[in-house]
């Protein structure tokens, strides 16, 4: 496992507060000039579709014009992509990053340029004497725990496997800490880590068709997100698979039908809608002068199963842009910087947990 998990170092658990900041208005950059960002992506699939869809839309609430590229997992490109950004001579960088140890060279080259970088999701690594403008992200760890409990509370004798995120990321490794971690500290055994089915339905088929052809027993499948539930759930229907219980993270809107009737018993969302729309946030109070929480973390507001599906932030863009129009469910900057720091010391010492977790696994 140890082998699998070395990226998860890279991933950074550990954040720090940069300076408090005050409450979010509907207003514009402050400035009469139009501010365009670069918006660059990280791969193909679903959830960083609908992210894009999500952040240009609410840029533009605020009067911002977006470009957004993407990176293909490829590093590389990443580091291209941010390059190119700076030769447009756009006012900001948004990144979620492609792989998190290749995301230094792209710091240091809006650092450089005199760019302010923000990033979305994992954090990056960062090369000695550079450090990000902002950043947003949910807690992938306590994202796999929470969702690890729920398994053992409910399937306390199960016998599970785990089809990973897109390895390299950081995301998806710390998806497989907290699931394993949390049916570690049931007394379950370890859960069997499949191919990556990449974050994609298309690429998790395969991989649950081979799982069930090679005969292994269990009985609960973790799918790192609801794309690659998805794929599972269609080989299980394919082949007649029945008695399966399959747990997801993202808390899609398409996922909630599932949820309904039974196909994903449970989820973590993480709904890409809202961490675009604090990274805009974030955005507007740097271009205002503003002090804001530097490096921010999103705390999983509960497991989703059927019985809250009232409680869901929406993915879908114009879902999302009317409920947040009537305060339906918490979006402001200002109130996940201080529920962040209300809830400090427990990430600090979840942290510590999943240190002491890896030191001795």
């Amino acid at each position: 496992m140890k082998r699998i998990l070395v990226v998860l170092l890279v991933f950074g658990m550990s954040l720090h507060v940069f300076a408090g900041g005050s409450d979010d208005q509907m207003s514009g950059s402050g400035s009469e000039e139009m501010k365009t960002v670069g918006f660059i992506n990280a791969g193909p699939d679903d959830y960083y579709a609908q992210f894009g869809d999500a952040f240009k839309a609410i840029a533009g609430l605020y009067g911002m014009k977006v470009i957004e590229v993407n990176s293909d997992y490829n590093p590389d490109k990443e580091l291209a992509n941010v390059q190119d950004m700076i030769a447009k001579d756009v006012d900001a960088i948004a990144v979620i990053t492609a792989a998190a140890a290749g995301s230094a060279a792209s710091i240091s080259a809006a650092q450089e340029a005199g760019v302010p970088i923000f990033f979305i999701a994992g954090k990056p690594e960062l090369d000695s004497g550079t450090d990000l403008t902002g950043h947003v992200t949910d807690n992938f760890v306590m994202m796999g725990y929470m969702v690890g409990q729920w398994v053992a509370e409910n399937y306390p004798d199960a016998v599970c496997v785990n089809m990973p995120g897109f390895l390299g990321q950081g995301p998806a490794e710390g998806e497989i800490v907290g699931f394993q971690m949390a049916l570690t500290e049931a007394g379950m055994g370890e859960a069997t880590i499949l191919q990556s089915g990449e974050w994609q339905r298309t690429i998790a088929i395969p991989v649950a068709q081979d799982l069930i052809a090679s005969g292994r027993d269990f009985d609960v499948i973790f799918a790192a997100n609801e794309e690659s539930a998805f794929g599972i759930i269609d080989v299980f229907e394919e082949l007649g698979v029945e008695g399966k219980v399959v747990v997801s993270n993202n808390g899609k809107d398409d996922a909630w039908p599932y949820l309904i009737d039974g196909s994903i018993a449970a989820t973590v969302p993480n709904p890409p809608s809202l961490n675009a729309d604090l990274c805009i946030q974030q955005m507007l109070r740097y271009f205002n002068g503003e002090d804001f929480i530097q490096y921010l973390q999103i705390k999983p507001p509960f497991v989703l199963t059927a019985d809250n599906l009232d409680q869901a932030i929406p993915w879908t863009v114009s879902d999302y842009l009317n409920k947040r129009e009537a305060n339906e469910f918490m979006w402001k900057l200002s109130d996940y910087e201080k529920n962040y720091l209300e809830n400090k010391d427990q990430f600090a010492m979840f942290d510590q947990k999943v240190a002491d977790y890896l030191a001795s696994n």
